[in-house]
């Protein structure tokens, strides 16, 4: 069922995007404190947006422009940027051991190995910007950085950017500001990580935040202040959000609302079958496979299936 939800949807995502305020080659103009608009949200409803992503133009420069270094950025390489959701030991690491089963979905085996054909592959190696705690404020704090890979007054974004040599970020934040953050702090911490990682020449691939179930509206605002930033922007997300609705409370673990709801035993968040996407991390692991297959295929980094 969420195969076939999802691939019309990607389709949609090909025109989602085509009117930006930004061209490819402009440089984003860092928000000021207070530039927030509430209003300009008014005509943003998550359900409208596709789940998956295509690729902008400016998410193709970016990459190009990685690729253009001296020390090129790797494509095989992608970080975690996020709170304890995206640090979890549930979110795509099981990949990387080789413990996963896609079941009805084996086209995304592809993109599987394109990520672990590294030494260090991308689905299970340590990542220096996300931890438990973690906020969007959190990602720029030299305070949080691991002092020892981090260098001196270097931010965990900062950090992880230079230790991945990544060229792809996966973006997701929420869960914690929510409790922490109005609308208008949210969107300018969110906007200064996103502006980083442009800076940096790294993709960056964002995702709309699960539900809080603590503070449902303010989720709701902050999942459309993600989707303004990507379209100011011109940069891809995934709209986990829609993945997520037809799940009991959007795929969140009552008992422990900082996360999603995982499989049981014997199945892990890497079982694509119809058990294991009961769970709120294997759907996020699915749709973001599905995604990053988009993107690289995009990029012919992956053969077309045509």
């Amino acid at each position: 069922m969420l195969k076939q939800r999802i691939l019309p949807l990607m389709v949609a995502g090909l025109f989602m995007f085509s009117a930006t305020s930004l061209s490819a080659q402009e440089p984003i103009t860092p928000p000021e404190l207070g530039d927030f608009d509430p209003a300009a949200l008014d005509a943003i409803d998550p359900a409208d947006v596709p789940l998956l992503p295509a690729l902008t133009e400016r998410a193709r420069a970016i990459f190009e422009a990685g690729q253009a270094l001296d020390v090129p950025h790797n494509p095989h390489a992608f970080s975690k940027v996020g709170d304890s959701m995206t640090a979890s030991e549930h979110f795509l690491v099981d990949f990387g051991n080789g413990e996963y089963d896609l079941g009805a979905y084996a086209d995304l085996q592809g993109v599987v190995d394109f990520f672990a054909a590294d030494d260090v592959n991308a689905f299970n190696r340590e990542n220096y910007a996300n931890a438990l705690g973690f906020s969007t404020a959190s990602a720029l704090d030299t305070t949080w950085a691991i002092a020892d890979v981090c260098q001196p007054n270097e931010t965990p974004l900062a950090c992880e950017y230079r230790e991945s040599n990544a060229a792809f970020a996966l973006i997701m934040f929420g869960t914690n500001d929510v409790m922490a953050f109005d609308a208008t702090l949210f969107d300018y911490f969110m906007r200064l990580v996103v502006i980083e990682t442009v800076n940096a020449n790294v993709v960056p691939v964002l995702y709309t935040m699960p539900i809080r179930p603590e503070a449902p509206e303010l989720s709701v605002t902050f999942n459309q202040i993600i989707l303004k930033i990507a379209t100011d922007y011109d940069l891809p997300v995934i709209n986990l959000l829609i993945a997520l609705e037809p799940m009991p409370n959007y795929g969140v673990d009552l008992n422990d609302t900082l996360h999603l709801t995982s499989p049981e035993a014997p199945d892990n968040a890497a079982t694509f079958t119809e058990s294991g996407l009961t769970a709120g991390y294997t759907v996020r692991n699915l749709v973001t496979l599905q995604a990053l297959d988009a993107l690289l295929t995009e990029l012919e980094l992956l053969p077309s299936e045509g």
